[in-house]
């Protein structure tokens, strides 16, 4: 699978850019002149134009061969929308997109492991495992109380343990694996005989946490992008200055 690459930094875009959601009408004309329309809710898109600048050399290269590879309108790729959370029913841990250890009571935020034994929730996506990723949430817990977050693709796993309190605060993992696999799988794990309450469960392709938002059936990984030019051209006004601009578009609802 193509996926829509990241920049050196590990961020997908620079800011500022522009998305946008564009819906459909259908409209039919009757023999009497009368006029139905109706909206076609499966032609709704999202189109995003990110608008880069200061590229490095390889930066511009990599971007140049990912059109060539996806020729343009022609070839379909993966996005993994900036503005978005990569996971899906971000507050419903018992949702069935989530994989809990079957000693954790989970009641709205609140996750109770009852067991002798530490116990995970987590959720995979479909993702490049040699993106830059952050996965983050608030919690909270009785003083001393931890809880434990990872990443884990291709058989690698990388994981941070944290002390909380009675206050929220937001907890961080971010970083790079750099495994050739092609899904991603965030989680937490919490200590036996520990209760945490946790809230903004996020997953994002950058370095760092940027402001949560809540998903239920509809994530921010679109497998279903299209480029919307065939051309793809670029300024440069010297060595590692360049500068470009591309438009993409996707079903709303793939």
């Amino acid at each position: 699978m193509l996926y829509f690459p990241q920049l050196g930094s590990g961020a997908t875009v620079q800011y500022p850019y522009v998305k946008r959601r564009v819906y459909r009408t259908i409209s039919n004309m009757l023999a009497d002149g009368r006029r139905l329309r109706l909206a076609d809710t499966g032609g709704a898109r999202i189109q995003w134009e990110f608008t880069f600048k200061a590229l490095s050399d390889q930066e511009r290269l990599v971007l140049e061969n990912f059109v060539r590879a996806v020729e343009g309108r022609l070839g379909e790729f993966t996005l993994l929308d900036p503005s978005d959370n990569l996971l899906v029913w971000s507050e419903n841990l018992n949702a069935g997109a989530w994989t809990k250890g079957p000693l954790l009571s989970i009641s709205g935020g609140v996750v109770a492991n009852t067991g002798t034994a530490a116990q995970s929730i987590q959720q995979t996506i479909s993702g490049p495992g040699w993106f830059c990723y952050c996965f983050s949430l608030y919690a909270r817990g009785a003083a001393g109380a931890a809880v434990t977050l990872y990443r884990s693709t291709g058989g690698v796993t990388e994981q941070r343990e944290h002390r909380l309190s009675e206050n929220w605060k937001r907890l961080a993992l971010s970083g790079r694996t750099g495994t050739t696999a092609e899904s991603v799988t965030f989680g937490l794990t919490v200590p036996a005989g520990a209760t945490v309450e946790v809230a903004g469960i996020q997953a994002e392709a950058q370095p760092a946490p940027s402001t949560y938002r809540k998903t239920t059936t509809r994530s921010g990984v679109y497998p279903n992008a299209r480029f919307e030019d065939d051309a793809f051209a670029t300024v440069s006004e010297g060595p590692g200055q360049h500068s470009c601009r591309v438009r993409i578009g996707a079903p709303a609802a793939s």
